[in-house]
């Protein structure tokens, strides 16, 4: 059973016994995209490459201690919240909470190393330049948003990255990494009353101070729908770009409205990804976007949607279009159908199946309960959100959808 503690100096913590031989220790940081300001875009991700260089009082870089004793670590920046993982043998469980409570006060932010992850990262800018869904995402939410945090990736901007300071970025470390703004989950084979103890012993000393990265919800941008025309670089695969403004998780009711959505539209949808990373899903025959290839408007089609704080898009891309405009009104015609009870029970059934993998191991458990906490202060928060958008009816999902494409950005890209 999960259980939540707070330490004096107001950490969150946040554990689960399960009876096996590994213990996954996750730190989710309430800073994110939506913390940054002119000049400093893409600096969260930038601060999270910083975390995995030289800090203070470990013996060794984090690769050389959790690889040493057969562990798994990886750290991930969303507009949201910035996550650490590690993941490993019971024995060596105090290795991940030594490295989580030193990672949150004393890395170093050697001015070289800052040099040599700056430059990492804008090679990360430039790849994603070359990838072109990544450069329909970023123009769609250049037309989603006009100031939101959401405007801009997570990777940030080219120009922000290339003059923000160290002095900068090490103050914005210090500004949102505190126990206040922290939420510190144990998953695994750690009984409670221990990882508590762990949990005092390695944050309890650390003082109060810093700021939340909490933020109100609020939206801005696109009234109304777009039509845009971009034209494809020599060798691309010529395709059609969708996307619709979706509710985040401070809106409840409207985010398991837009669950039941997903499973019927798209067909599946991973809750958490363990120790992988957010793709693009390719949707199965089951669904009903597969129709378009079913129906040659398109090749393949791909979804992607992951869950946010405020209101996110949900974005559809089908690749070599023929007419797309016919694609664009087909893809509304799909989404606004009333579900039958068989597309609702395969929606219901595949959702509740997806819940139980989110479920079954120590990183994916974990994982869960951090982003749970976080947006809704209940670790079993998402998994109750899912529980409940299973039990939806037909009217709830038309009642949700029939506004939905009255704000849809089209990018036609040939």
């Amino acid at each position: 059973m999960v259980s939540v503690s707070r330490l004096g100096n107001g950490l969150t913590v946040v554990t689960h016994y399960m009876p096996v031989d590994v213990v996954a220790v996750y730190a989710f940081y309430n800073v994110g995209a939506k913390n940054e300001y002119p000049g400093i875009f893409g600096g969260s991700h930038l601060v999270e490459h910083m975390l995995f260089r030289r800090i203070e009082g470990l013996r060794g870089s984090v690769d050389e201690l959790v690889e040493g004793v057969g562990g798994y670590f990886n750290g991930f920046t969303n507009y949201d919240y910035t996550a650490y993982v590690e993941v490993l043998p019971i024995e060596y469980a105090e290795l991940g909470l030594e490295i989580e409570s030193k990672r949150m006060t004393n890395a170093v932010f050697d001015p070289g190393e800052f040099e040599l992850e700056r430059k990492i990262v804008l090679s990360e800018f430039d790849m994603n330049e070359n990838d072109a869904d990544f450069r329909l995402m970023y123009r769609a939410s250049m037309i989603a948003w006009d100031t939101h945090p959401y405007r801009y990736a997570v990777i940030g901007l080219r120009s922000d990255l290339n003059r923000v300071s160290r002095d900068e970025l090490f103050r914005y470390y210090r500004r949102y990494y505190n126990p206040g703004n922290a939420v510190l989950v144990i998953v695994g084979g750690l009984e409670e009353r221990k990882a508590l103890g762990l949990a005092e012993r390695y944050f309890g000393g650390i003082g109060t101070g810093g700021e939340s990265g909490a933020v109100k919800p609020w939206d801005d941008g696109l009234q109304g729908r777009a039509r845009i025309e971009m034209r494809a670089l020599s060798g691309e695969t010529p395709r059609l770009f969708i996307a619709f403004k979706v509710p985040g998780a401070y809106d409840l009711d409207g985010l398991r409205r837009l669950m039941l959505m997903d499973f019927v539209v798209s067909g599946d949808r991973a809750f958490t990804y363990g120790l992988t990373s957010r793709e693009p899903m390719a949707v199965p025959r089951s669904s009903r976007l597969y129709r378009l290839v079913e129906e040659g408007l398109g090749d393949t089609v791909y979804s992607y949607y992951e869950v946010t704080y405020m209101n996110s898009l949900y974005t559809i891309m089908i690749y070599n279009v023929r007419d797309p405009d016919r694609v664009i009104a087909r893809v509304g015609e799909l989404i606004m159908e009333r579900p039958s009870e068989d597309e609702l029970g395969f929606a219901r059934e595949r959702m509740m199946a997806r819940l139980t993998f989110s479920m079954d191991s120590p990183s994916k458990l974990a994982q869960l309960y951090g982003l749970s906490q976080l947006f809704m202060n209940d670790p079993n928060g998402l998994a109750s959100i899912i529980e409940s958008a299973a039990r939806l009816d037909a009217s709830e999902y038309v009642g949700f959808v029939d506004k939905l494409l009255d704000r849809l950005i089209a990018i036609i890209y040939r």
